[in-house]
């Protein structure tokens, strides 16, 4: 999925950073770890979940949270599915789940395909998320 990502990513969004997970993990972010696009097979669910994480400090993610949830109209309009919730340790996730009861090269495309969205929409946000909270 890595490398099916970094080629269909604009050159300006190619250089993202891997974080280490399981086998069924996927996490990537541009120098702010807390703030993370994922993809996460959920076998037991039989989904595959695409999105951006906030897995900061409780205060971090809460501002996090709030200036998405001002953006929900314009983050929408590009991703219909995409849903805003608290959830686990205080985090906040910002995402989407696709049917992947095995992780064929059918769902493989599909989640190449959502993550570029996401990154693709949702990381010019989390720099102004960043720009206005320094």
């Amino acid at each position: 999925m890595r490398k099916g990502l970094r080629a269909r990513l604009p050159a300006d969004l190619r250089g993202f950073e891997l974080m280490r997970g399981h086998s069924r993990l996927l996490k990537l972010h541009y120098g702010h770890p807390e703030l993370h696009f994922e993809a996460w097979h959920h076998t037991g669910d039989g989904r595959l979940e695409v999105g951006l994480h906030f897995e900061g400090t409780a205060q971090q993610n809460e501002r996090a949270f709030d200036f998405f949830r001002e953006h929900m109209v314009e983050v929408k309009a590009a991703l219909r599915r995409a849903a805003l919730e608290s959830w686990d340790r205080g985090w906040s996730r910002l995402y989407e789940t696709l049917p992947a009861t095995v992780l064929d090269e059918r769902v493989m495309t599909s989640a190449v395909d959502l993550m570029h969205d996401y990154i693709t929409v949702l990381q010019p946000l989390v720099v102004r998320f960043l720009d206005e909270a320094a």
